[in-house]
């Protein structure tokens, strides 16, 4: 009586099979040999670059929308009025979190370029934050110096942007 086919069985012949193609087939088994071990150390080894490719594909929505960002700060501080200035401000912080909703609908592919990137949306979530924390002050003080703060917190979150500005630009 035949015996019923096993999953043992399936892998005991499979590995027989493969056994008798080494002995038979020994230079093609040692050059497959060759080829899986020297492909794996180089996929391995080898560190990709992803700057090139953020820089064209990410960067340039992050830049302009900086851009804005930067240009209603600007604006701001050029105003002729304390109405102007509070306008450009408010527009400002919109702003800004265009920049941030832009960062964080795009990631980069590599720990290292990850790393960095979530910096940039680190700055920028800070950035939301204390405009948001000086736009409250300014409801209960009418006087605060609002640009005189933002310029306070701006100096203080710089090194966090920069971090960022650092991995792309290198």
């Amino acid at each position: 009586m035949a015996e019923e086919p096993t999953l043992r069985g399936l892998f005991a012949a499979l590995a027989l099979g493969a056994f008798n193609s080494v002995r038979q087939n020994k230079l093609a088994a040692a050059l497959a040999l060759l080829a899986c071990v020297g492909g794996s150390y180089l996929a391995v080894s080898i560190q990709y670059d992803e700057r090139p490719r953020y820089r064209q594909t990410i960067l340039p929505d992050i830049k302009r929308a900086e851009a804005e960002f930067f240009k209603a700060l600007d604006a701001a501080d050029r105003a002729s009025t304390d109405v102007w200035r509070l306008q450009y401000f408010l527009i400002a912080h919109g702003k800004a979190k265009d920049v941030l909703k832009i960062a964080k609908e795009n990631e980069p592919l590599t720990p290292e370029g990850i790393r960095a990137h979530a910096e940039l949306i680190r700055y920028y979530s800070l950035v939301n934050e204390n405009m948001a924390i000086i736009r409250t002050e300014m409801s209960i003080n009418q006087k605060l110096d609002f640009l005189g703060e933002w310029k306070k917190v701006r100096i203080q979150l710089e090194p966090i942007r920069n971090h960022w500005l650092t991995w792309v630009e290198h």
